[in-house]
């Protein structure tokens, strides 16, 4: 193996593979090293009695037509690499103030959700229509421009502009804010919240690679090696070494690996305040890092049945007191739970191969603070309590259960670098001030540095923005490497 190259991507999940496989398909010496053992970084897929699995519930957003296809298809591996949108996608269910819980299926295959349907769930009145009918067409039909328009503005300070239903608001600030962003809606930020409801309504949603995602990042990550560059994995990254204001490779713990381009997908914050030192960089742009606030953590359980309980991918539960705010988190931590939450499980044990006949795995979870110190036993009790009112039956099943939280995200992705971050699980905060215009650049101060991932470089919903990210500072990556002519 080499000890120069001309990038060095550090960190292989969706959005380094992505950035290095591409970089490497167009002759780009690159070299891709993780501390893990695996490909994916908080998408890796594992095994374990059978079932295969990731850690937590994950999904791509949209269904169809995604940078997903778009890179499977630039890097050769769309006939290698099956994209499975199932239809139906799940079933949500209502609780309306009565106490009466309403259900619908929510449709997959790359479908949006029928409106009339969500109207009748939710108990819409003729009366209530124009006004919805017009929030909706904003939405729709909302350019790029304009998106941008609400950077500074709060899904909630957004959805307040229009008179609907309190049922209607819920459903938005619940499943297409707190589901979709993982922050509570008074700081989920409009123009994503925008930009993601116009991606899942034009092209559905629940994306979902045969044989997990880690299979499909392996088999990118793979591509690159094809093409010629080379993967490190259980290598942990120390440094990344600058001279004279550029980088000049990283130092690990199985050595020394030289470069002229250094891509980080470890987070901005652990980039600029470990990594690479804080004395490299002017005072201002370190508080910049510094202030910037992570997306929530996840707190969860992965319940492994003797019986099949689920008959679709998705089931979600909202009500119309299950907004969630930054009051309601704040106090949840000093220990008052709110009476209801937003509810969801999932399972991937329904696609080919990935739990023994018979047998089921069900994800469900929480948002919760990401701090990796978090004590996260009570946002499982509440998870629990709700799981076991609204769907009983899946405790009746369960041979054996595993607890994850921030602490558990933390040691698979990222060092917790500041106060109360760490344990994100999606990455920066797609929250008022940091996305759109206002995001992150993926290109450093320092000669040479670029970021990729949720952090920076993109858009949208989770793993789709990671691919995204990728794409994009790859571009970026390819035309700096090309023009500076830099010596490796």
């Amino acid at each position: 193996m080499s000890k120069n190259y001309d990038v060095i991507v550090v960190g292989a999940g969706p959005g380094g593979v992505a950035c290095g496989a591409l970089l490497a398909k167009w002759g780009v010496k690159t070299l891709l090293v993780d501390k893990n053992s695996r490909i994916g970084g908080k998408a890796m897929t594992v095994s374990k009695n059978g079932f295969r699995y990731e850690y937590w519930p994950i999904a791509a957003c949209p269904a169809t037509n995604t940078q997903i296809h778009l890179l499977l298809k630039t890097l050769g591996l769309d006939e290698d690499v099956e994209l499975i949108a199932p239809d139906p996608l799940g079933i949500m269910h209502y609780e309306t103030p009565s106490g009466k819980i309403k259900t619908m299926l929510m449709p997959g295959g790359g479908k949006p959700m029928d409106p009339q349907e969500a109207f009748n769930l939710l108990g819409i009145k003729d009366a209530d229509m124009p006004e919805i009918m017009r929030l909706f067409t904003d939405m729709l039909g909302m350019s790029r421009h304009d998106q941008n328009l609400l950077d500074d503005v709060s899904v909630l300070q957004f959805l307040d502009r229009y008179q609907i239903p309190k049922s209607m608001y819920s459903l938005l600030a619940t499943l297409q804010s707190e589901g979709t962003l993982e922050v509570p809606g008074d700081i989920a930020c409009a123009s994503e919240f925008v930009k993601v409801f116009q991606q899942n309504n034009t092209y559905g949603g629940g994306l979902y690679p045969a044989g997990g995602f880690g299979r499909m990042y392996e088999a990118i990550a793979k591509s690159a090696q094809t093409n010629g560059s080379d993967i490190i994995l259980r290598t942990r990254v120390e440094r990344i070494s600058v001279e004279n204001g550029r980088v000049t490779g990283v130092l690990t713990d199985k050595g020394v690996f030289q470069a002229p381009i250094v891509v980080s997908n470890a987070g901005i914050q652990p980039t600029v305040l470990k990594l690479v030192g804080e004395e490299h960089f002017d005072k201002s742009y370190v508080n910049y890092v510094r202030d910037l606030v992570p997306s929530f953590g996840f707190a969860g359980a992965r319940y492994f049945l003797s019986k099949p309980v689920l008959k679709h991918p998705l089931y979600v539960y909202f009500a119309d007191d299950t907004i969630s705010t930054m009051e309601k988190h704040l106090k949840a931590e000093a220990g008052q739970m709110p009476e209801r939450i937003y509810v969801f499980m999932s399972t991937n044990s329904l696609y080919p191969g990935m739990a023994p006949k018979g047998k089921q795995l069900i994800y469900t979870g929480i948002t919760c603070p990401a701090d990796p110190k978090t004590n996260i036993k009570p946002w499982l009790d509440k998870v629990e309590e709700e799981i076991a009112r609204l769907w009983p039956d899946v405790f009746k099943y369960i041979e054996e259960k595993e607890y994850y939280g921030s602490a558990q995200i933390s040691r698979l992705s990222r060092d917790s670098v500041v106060p109360g971050a760490g344990g994100e699980c999606i990455g920066l905060g797609q929250i008022v001030g940091q996305c759109g215009n206002l995001k992150p650049s993926p290109k450093a101060p320092v000669g040479g540095l670029f970021y990729v991932g949720a952090d920076a470089g993109s858009s949208g919903f989770g793993n789709h923005m990671c691919v995204e990210s990728g794409m994009n500072v790859a571009k970026l990556v390819r035309d700096y490497w090309a023009t500076h002519r830099l010596p490796h």
